[in-house]
């Protein structure tokens, strides 16, 4: 019983936090972030400031919630989605390549983030946490997916981390572009240039491999396809 009442507390206060976080975007984008006041947020939310406080720290942190509300899990299932013999590179590139689908209904938010990322210290460095935060959820994600036994988090939030750049570098070119067309393009371009680059390369003359083993062994491989 107490667990079902945990349960529903906890939708409650999700289902709070999405709506406000929608807000913060919606007069974004009516009236642009620097005219918009953690006010003006609770208004339209309507909800007092001292709930506005309980989610966010500012309007900033909100406008980034906002923009990013369900990308996360949509990253998540995209990745459950995909076939389970594929290795983690291609069923993460896969998995980012599937959810541009839905660019139209997000090219206006997309464009607004952009330019306050650019030029608004505070939205660009939550942002920047967001993100952070995505590549542990999505580096337990992969993890099962290495045919290697010994990778640990950190090997896959290597990976995870470099698909993460790929996929803001490939969106600043969408955008700079017009964002007139799939930003899936410019996305697998990317992450071909990428692919490019995850190579096992044998060490050149005088030059040794650090295995992480003792005695010299053979490393594993890690398993990336």
């Amino acid at each position: 019983m107490e667990a079902t009442k945990r349960s529903l507390r906890e939708r409650k206060k999700e289902r709070t936090f999405e709506h406000v976080a929608r807000t913060a975007v919606r007069l974004a984008m009516e009236h642009g972030l620097a005219a918009v006041r953690v006010e003006d947020i609770c208004e339209r939310a309507e909800i007092g400031r001292s709930t506005f406080f309980r989610y966010f720290d500012s309007k900033e942190s909100c406008f980034v919630a906002g923009v990013h509300r369900g990308h996360l899990e949509a990253v998540l299932a995209a990745i459950e989605a995909r076939p389970a013999d594929e290795g983690p590179l291609t069923a993460l590139c896969n998995a980012f390549l599937a959810i541009q689908e839905d660019w139209r209904r997000q090219r206006d938010v997309l464009i607004l983030d952009a330019r306050l990322r650019a030029e608004v210290p505070a939205v660009r460095a939550h942002a920047s946490a967001t993100h952070l935060d995505w590549e542990t959820s999505i580096a337990r994600a992969i993890a099962p997916r290495f045919a290697a036994p010994d990778v640990d988090l950190f090997q896959s939030r290597i990976m995870v981390g470099s698909v993460l750049c790929a996929v803001r570098v490939a969106t600043e070119k969408w955008l700079a572009g017009g964002a007139n067309y799939s930003p899936a393009v410019e996305v697998a371009a990317a992450f071909t240039v990428l692919r490019s680059y995850v190579t096992v390369e044998a060490p050149e003359a005088g030059e040794t491999r650090d295995t992480g083993q003792a005695g010299g062994g053979e490393p594993g491989s890690s398993g990336h396809r």
